[in-house]
């Protein structure tokens, strides 16, 4: 059984649906293309994020921009029979680029997150390292576990409207620095299910 959120892509893409005749023109590599400056610009937002708290609302908003724009290039593709070796290639590349600045974004916001964030970053490579390296036995790329790439930035948006309502409210509670422990931790998991799932003798 999978875990993680990957899977409600499906259901996902069905209710960006009506978007398609906005992007119909356009080819969806340039789609994808467009997914790093949206990154960088949420990189930004959370960076400066501690010292302008509404900034994680903004975070949020952009986090939910990056998943439709990310969605919809595979959508314009596979409809409009735009599909390329060069579309797959960016398609994966693009939201790598967007993760990092993401995750560096985060990390290095606060001095407090450098440490656990340290450990964030690297654990956050591995996973994508395991989700891939199935490809080189010919085998599907492997999506399955709490903490894959889907599953932060959901969470991180999540985080992000919690930290909001802590700073607002004073609840003295660093959803951030939770996000990041959560990263690590679940990575755990996630890496275990990959490795196992690459290594399922078939």
């Amino acid at each position: 059984m999978d875990v993680g959120v990957y899977n409600l892509k499906y259901p996902f893409r069905k209710m960006i649906g009506f978007l398609i005749p906005f992007f119909r023109e356009i080819s969806p590599n340039r789609i994808s293309w467009s997914l790093v400056p949206i990154g960088a610009v949420t990189a930004f937002l959370y960076f400066f994020a501690p010292s302008a708290p509404l900034l994680y609302l903004l975070g949020a908003l952009f986090i939910l921009v990056r998943m439709v724009v990310g969605t919809m290039d595979g959508l314009i593709a596979v409809k409009f029979q735009k599909s390329s070796p060069m579309g797959e290639m960016i398609n994966r590349i693009a939201p790598e680029v967007c993760d990092i600045l993401l995750m560096l974004g985060v990390v290095f916001s606060a001095p407090e997150y450098l440490k656990i964030g340290a450990i964030a970053l690297a654990m956050c490579w591995a996973v994508t390292f395991f989700g891939l390296i199935g490809l080189t036995a010919g085998k599907k790329i492997q999506s399955v576990g709490p903490v894959g790439q889907t599953d932060r930035v959901v969470a991180l948006g999540i985080f992000s409207i919690l930290q909001l309502l802590s700073s607002s409210f004073g609840w003295g509670l660093d959803f951030i620095f939770l996000f990041l422990v959560w990263v690590v931790i679940g990575s755990f998991l996630t890496l275990a299910l990959r490795v196992a799932r690459n290594f399922k003798v078939s």
